[in-house]
């Protein structure tokens, strides 16, 4: 499906898609944990980090 012009995406979906990778960045960041593996599970809370700010802005931007 292609996007044509003036077609928009909705902020809260956007937003919903960052909140649902940062779970999964957060179930594999302690799957690291468990595994004694400290960089890759500080790489995965990085990535938590980000994805949680991506998902806050996207969700405060007007829909226009």
């Amino acid at each position: 499906m292609l996007l044509h012009e003036g077609m928009t995406l909705h902020p809260y979906s956007v937003a919903l898609c960052f909140v649902l990778l940062a779970v999964l960045s957060l179930f594999t960041m302690l799957s690291m944990i468990k595994q004694r593996k400290k960089g890759l599970a500080g790489f995965m809370f990085l990535s938590l980090i980000v994805m949680l700010a991506c998902a806050y802005v996207s969700s405060t931007v007007n829909a226009s």
